[in-house]
C-alpha cells in the first residue's frame, strides 16, 4: 500500500545503485522505476542521477535528499508493519539470491502461504546478502555457502546440495595456460583453492569471486573457465561443461540461517518447515 510512491522508487534506484535492481526489489519493471524517478525529478526540479554506460550514480543534491528520504522510509516501514500486525499477519523479511529465489522461495508463494506471512523478501549476489546479514536486516537467509559462525545468524538447515561443474564458453578453445576463475574460501565456501589449483597444471588464477552469477557473465564473455551449478550451464546456450583443474563435480551446499533475535518468533509461526515443505 505505501510502497508505490515516487520516493520509494528513488530510494531503491539509489540503495542499489540501479533502476533494474531497484525493479526487481519492488517487482515492478525497469521502464516504470526509470518514468517515476523522472518524474520526480520534474516534479522538484532537481536532477538525481547520473546516468551513463555504467549505470546510474546519485548528484550531489540527490545524494543529500537520499539521507532524508531514508529516514522517511524507515517510517513508512513501520507504519506497514503496524498495519499488518493489526491484521494479525507476521513480517518476514527474507533474502537469497535471484536464482535461488526461483527455485526454492517462489514454488512457496502460493496464495495460502501470502495469506499467513507478510513477506518482505530482498534478492542479491553474496555481497550483498553478507552485509544484510551482518547488520540484521533480515530474518530469514537461504543462501549457497556456509556461515556456522556467524554472529547474527544460526544456522537452520542445508535444504539442498547442488552439484557445480567446470563450464566455459560454447565452441571456445583456450591455450595453456587457462585463466580460471574459482570461489574463494573468505566466505567459508565449499570449494578449496588448494585443490583448485594444483602445482604445476594448465590453469593460472586470475580472480577469486564469490558469486556464480558474476562468473557465468565473465565465462560468456570467453574470458576463461569457472565453476558454475549444472542447472546454470544447461539453462544457458551460450555456456558447456569442460574439464577444469579438479576432476569430478563440487557440491555446493544451500542452507537456511535464521536471526537470532528473531529465532522464537520464527519458530513460532513454523517459517523454516513451510520453506523446507
Amino acid at each position: 500500500m505505501l510502497k508505490n510512491t515516487k520516493i520509494h522508487y528513488f530510494y531503491y534506484a539509489a540503495k542499489y545503485s540501479s533502476f533494474s535492481k531497484a525493479a526487481e526489489f519492488m517487482q515492478v519493471s525497469q521502464p516504470s522505476v526509470s518514468s517515476k524517478i523522472i518524474a520526480l525529478e520534474k516534479e522538484i526540479g532537481i536532477k538525481l542521477f547520473e546516468r551513463d554506460k555504467h549505470g546510474v550514480h546519485l548528484t550531489k543534491k540527490g545524494a543529500v535528499l537520499y539521507g532524508e528520504v531514508e529516514k522517511a522510509i524507515k517510517s513508512f516501514e513501520n507504519i506497514e508493519l503496524g498495519i499488518k500486525r493489526i491484521k494479525g499477519k507476521a513480517l518476514i523479511k527474507i533474502a537469497t539470491q535471484p536464482r535461488l529465489y526461483e527455485k526454492y522461495l517462489e514454488p512457496k508463494l502460493t496464495k495460502e502461504f501470502l495469506s499467513e506471512f507478510f513477506m518482505q523478501i530482498s534478492t542479491g549476489e553474496l555481497t550483498t546478502i553478507k552485509n544484510w546479514m551482518d547488520s540484521g536486516e533480515v530474518d530469514v537467509v537461504i543462501t549457497e555457502g556456509i556461515f556456522n559462525d556467524h554472529p547474527v545468524f544460526e544456522y537452520a538447515v542445508e535444504l539442498d546440495n547442488l552439484k557445480f561443474y567446470w563450464a566455459k564458453k560454447t565452441n571456445t578453445e583456450f591455450t595453456p595456460p587457462i585463466p580460471t576463475f574459482v570461489h574463494s574460501d573468505i566466505w567459508n565456501h565449499w570449494h578449496d583453492l588448494s585443490q583448485c589449483m594444483p602445482e604445476g597444471a594448465d590453469y593460472k588464477q586470475i580472480m577469486i569471486i564469490d558469486t556464480p552469477d558474476f562468473s557465468s557473465k565473465l565465462i560468456q564473455r570467453g574470458i576463461g573457465i569457472g565453476l558454475l551449478p549444472e542447472q546454470m550451464i544447461l539453462k544457458n546456450e551460450n555456456l558447456e561443461k569442460c574439464e577444469g583443474p579438479t576432476s569430478g563435480t563440487v557440491d555446493g551446499p544451500i542452507a537456511v540461517y535464521i536471526n537470532r533475535d528473531k529465532a522464537a518468533e520464527l519458530d513460532e509461526c513454523d517459517i523454516v518447515n513451510r520453506i523446507m515443505s
